[in-house]
């Protein structure tokens, strides 16, 4: 007599991000952390040795999926800036992950900040990083790179995608050449 088979149960769908940041992106995607009972897992690779270009960001991701084999159901994202990376770094990246099935990259431009400071305003434009790092900290007064309530962010991601979205203006370019940020695609697969 045969034994009754136990029910496959599906392997939730991980999304494995590399930050170029050590700690701003970190603190602020933790807050995505779907819990037991979440639709999904979640691993947030940070920076930890300040390894930053381009290209160490998506080693990282690299190197987690040789080194753990997460399997199919497994999404690979690099959250990089533009900062003062030189455009054939970035356009050498973006090509190396559009040669791979189920990696993307969220870039902002001029850097991460510019996602943040949509939660709270709409765009303007910005100098560079700095300018919009500031900005973020007059218009956010308890906001420090290392140490800020994302969780005040969260009921703002909404309004944040749509901005975003308003300000990418050539979607589909590999990585946005003027001031926006596609963070937006990775916040509305991880919502």
């Amino acid at each position: 007599m045969r034994g009754r088979r136990g029910a496959f149960k599906k392997t939730k769908r991980l999304f494995v991000i590399a930050t170029e940041g050590a700690e701003t992106e970190p603190i602020y995607f933790a807050e995505f952390h779907p819990g037991r009972e979440g639709g999904f897992r979640l691993k947030v690779l940070g920076n930890p040795r300040h390894k930053s270009r381009p290209i160490e960001v998506l080693n990282r991701l690299l190197d987690y999926e040789m080194r753990e084999r997460p399997g199919p159901n497994t999404e690979y994202w690099a959250v990089i800036d533009r900062d003062a990376w030189n455009p054939a770094e970035l356009n050498e990246v973006s090509r190396e992950i559009a040669k791979r099935e189920n990696y993307h990259l969220a870039l902002s431009n001029p850097c991460f900040e510019l996602w943040l400071w949509l939660h709270l305003k709409p765009n303007r434009p910005f100098f560079d990083r700095h300018d919009c790092q500031r900005s973020l900290c007059r218009e956010w007064p308890e906001f420090a790179k290392g140490d800020y309530d994302a969780a005040m962010l969260m009921p703002l991601v909404p309004v944040a995608c749509e901005r975003a979205k308003a300000i990418d203006e050539e979607p589909e370019k590999p990585w946005p050449t003027e001031q926006a940020t596609r963070v937006y695609r990775l916040v509305e697969r991880l919502k």
